[in-house]
């Protein structure tokens, strides 16, 4: 019977703080004193809805993160950009119930943008300055040739095909010179049988353009000039490319996300972490 009075009183002492804890101004914490082997729980998931906003939430891309911001944002909400342009991560936190000029904010409702980036990025990037075989390499022109990017002063996907194609075709040849040409590409001459002169020329280009998104379901492409690099070993020749500042790409692609986030939502982005 004792505990059953006990019981009432803290119950009773709950509503009393409950009735009046909105009220608190002076910076002053509601607190509860329970004796031992009682416990205080809350009643907050027996009610029709919760008493107020929180979650975590994941999207995907900016329009996800836009749609969200644009349902959910109040006075005081923020969004942390946290920016790796070496290791190309992006991640954005918005924080609808931050602390706001006014009032203090719980910041436990969020909605987080981890940005993944495109399987073209991931495949130029990955394959950066790496040796590969000249039949290797003609695979990879061929298997990625929709990339290329018709720029001025560089050779179109129809160029860089009869390369690759060029490229298969002489795979098992000797390699025996190469001259410069004045377009900045260079030719390559090959030798099948060296007593009957058997000669193969094989125009290179010395550079290239591709044209690929930086972000997963992005619609924006993203110009990056690359270095045709080769190499001569007894004969056999080993070929790679260079791309030219691909940060640059990856820099230019979170400015635009940012600005698109910024101007459909109108909130302050920070850059930093939650």
């Amino acid at each position: 019977m004792e505990n059953t009075t006990e019981t009432e009183a803290i119950l009773a002492a709950g509503v009393a703080i409950s009735k009046n804890v909105g009220v608190l101004k002076d910076g002053s914490i509601p607190f509860t004193v329970v004796p031992d082997g009682y416990k205080v729980s809350s009643l907050e998931n027996m009610l029709v809805q919760p008493t107020r906003k929180r979650g975590t939430v994941s999207v995907t891309d900016a329009g996800g993160f836009i749609t969200y911001m644009n349902r959910h944002c109040e006075n005081g909400t923020l969004v942390y950009a946290d920016i790796d342009h070496v290791s190309g991560s992006f991640k954005l936190v918005g924080v609808i119930n931050d602390s706001s000029t006014e009032e203090p904010g719980w910041r436990d409702h969020t909605c987080t943008m981890d940005r993944k980036q495109s399987i073209e990025w991931g495949r130029w990037i990955g394959a950066n300055k790496k040796v590969m075989s000249q039949a290797d390499f003609a695979s990879w022109i061929e298997d990625n040739l929709a990339d290329i990017a018709a720029t001025e002063g560089m050779p179109t996907g129809g160029d860089m095909l009869a390369m690759a194609l060029g490229f298969e075709r002489t795979s098992e040849k000797r390699l025996k010179s190469k001259l410069n040409l004045q377009s900045g590409s260079f030719r390559l001459e090959y030798i099948e049988d060296e007593d009957k002169d058997t000669r193969t020329s094989l125009e290179v280009f010395s550079r290239f353009s591709i044209g690929i998104p930086v972000f997963e379901n992005s619609t924006s492409a993203y110009q990056i000039d690359a270095r045709l690099k080769y190499r001569e070993s007894s004969g056999k020749v080993s070929f790679w490319f260079e791309l030219i500042r691909p940060d640059k790409a990856f820099r230019q692609a979170v400015e635009d996300e940012l600005g698109a986030i910024a101007g459909a939502t109108g909130l302050s982005i920070i850059n930093g972490k939650k």
